[in-house]
């Protein structure tokens, strides 16, 4: 037997002919279910449905062959798109129905129950042309009518959220890393005049916030509301234990070592909440200390390179959960995360968000899982942390009276370089704005702007003076150290 099997092993898997094996098995009864990810044109899909024993319904629903590229089964109707044959049942494709009868036009409520749809519901008339799906229900919820028609756009085939996970708007969207020389030379400002009162600024500002994670403001009114002015034209505040808004200066006994003026490491706020803020804004009021110049460093992209260097190390910390906790008299709270997030958890998919702030670690020793595996852990996170603190990583900037730092708060960990207080002032204002909520601007842009909002690119230092002349802030002219 081994000697059979030799060759076929050194075999490329693609070049071995499976079907004389295939064709010795024999099975009672024939598939019901589609092969996947089918790349071929309407005949054949045809053909290899009707290969693996599907019954067509379609003369018996709807009197007469499918359109092209549509296959009718019991329970589901197959079609055809971008190349991919895609089974949606019948019951799920009523409940997506989006038209004025069974959603409200204005408020955007549906009108019914997904229970109303009978257990039973087949098509009797459909349509497709390739761009949009048809169709008409022989038995459709009580007090339809024969001339409802239901309607679905490809878009909404492949995904009827509002705002998918993995669109350039979603909290799966692709992103643009940075390092230290990269944010150099791309780093993107915007006056607060235009931010606040040009639309199309306001959309690039936002496209470049959803690429890169942050973007300065910089020609602010000396003000301390500027920093809510700021934060709710991207959404409402957030409202925490510190307050709708906060100051970041040295005082007395702090309670938070954000209000001294000692060195403050690489972290990100508020891990110990169940729902950390996505976003967080910090405006410069004051800032004429020796040091206090803000740190900042892309976590996706040391995630990244974790990732492609250390495969084992990376998965590792998709596993490894670690406490954060604010202890006090007034305040108790509790969280534990994985330091990387990834979409269903799996650690070859896209990461998510990054949880990372020693200062709020609490301990862990309670947690047998780590102890069992703490010596594989303490690895991937001693390279998760060196890998940090590189300085070709890290991106220093000193704001200045006037300017803003706009930052997503699970991905771009920010610190702090130790500053003296014998010698000038430094004053922050704060703010904080949930994801949900900027990811509903983002989308708000794209829909108002889909050309802009597509269009707006990380400018690199070889067209800054072209982004310049048209009149677009860059590191080149923002007029800051």
């Amino acid at each position: 037997m081994s000697r059979v099997l030799r060759p076929l092993v050194r075999l490329p898997w693609r070049s071995i002919p499976l079907r004389p094996f295939l064709a010795r098995r024999s099975y009672s009864t024939p598939s019901t279910e589609q092969a996947q990810g089918l790349k071929t044109d309407y005949l054949d899909l045809n053909r290899v449905i009707s290969k693996h024993g599907f019954t067509d319904y379609a003369q018996e629903y709807l009197g007469k062959p499918a359109p092209e590229g549509i296959r009718l089964v019991k329970a589901k109707l197959d079609v055809m798109i971008d190349g991919k044959a895609r089974g949606l049942r019948y019951m799920l494709l009523r409940d997506a129905c989006q038209c004025n009868l069974c959603v409200d036009e204005h408020s955007k409520q549906r009108k019914f129950r997904t229970s109303d749809i009978p257990p039973v519901i087949v098509p009797r008339d459909v349509q497709w042309d390739g761009k949009e799906l048809q169709i008409k229900w022989s038995t459709d919820i009580e007090g339809w009518g024969p001339d409802h028609i239901s309607k679905y756009n490809v878009a909404m085939l492949k995904d009827s959220r509002a705002n998918p996970p993995r669109s350039d708007t979603g909290t799966m969207r692709r992103r643009f890393f940075w390092d230290k020389k990269t944010m150099e030379e791309c780093q993107y400002w915007v006056s607060y005049e235009d931010y606040m009162n040009d639309e199309t600024a306001f959309v690039k500002s936002m496209r470049h916030l959803a690429l890169m994670g942050i973007i300065f403001v910089k020609d602010i009114p000396d003000s301390r509301e500027m920093v809510e002015k700021i934060a709710t034209k991207m959404g409402p505040l957030r409202n925490t234990f510190y307050g709708p808004t906060w100051d970041v200066r040295s005082v007395p006994k702090a309670k938070n070592v954000a209000y001294t003026n000692v060195s403050l490491g690489f972290h990100m706020d508020l891990m110990y909440m169940n729902e950390p803020p996505g976003f967080q804004l910090l405006h410069c009021l004051q800032n004429s200390c020796d040091g206090g110049e803000s740190l900042f460093v892309d976590s996706f992209r040391v995630a990244d390179l974790v990732r492609w260097r250390h495969p084992e190390r990376f998965e590792d910390l998709t596993k490894l959960h670690l406490n954060y906790e604010y202890n006090h008299k007034e305040h108790i709270y509790n969280n534990s995360w994985p330091v990387f997030e990834t979409e269903d958890g799996d650690p070859k998919n896209r990461v998510i968000h990054v949880n990372y702030s020693p200062p709020f670690q609490a301990p862990i020793i309670s947690d047998e899982h780590i102890h069992k595996h703490w010596p594989e852990y303490r690895r991937a996170f001693a390279t998760f942390a060196g890998e940090i603190e590189r300085p070709y990583n890290a991106f220093q900037l000193k704001l200045n009276p006037g300017e803003c730092a706009i930052f997503e708060n699970r991905r771009v960990l920010h610190a702090r370089n130790q500053f003296n207080t014998e010698r000038g002032k430094r004053w922050l204002a704060g703010a904080y704005v949930d994801e949900d909520a900027v990811l509903s601007t983002f989308r708000k842009c794209r829909n108002a702007q889909y050309h802009t909002w597509q269009w707006t690119r990380v400018l690199g230092p070889r067209n800054a003076a072209r982004a310049a002349g048209e009149g677009e802030a860059t590191a080149e002219n923002h007029g800051t150290e």
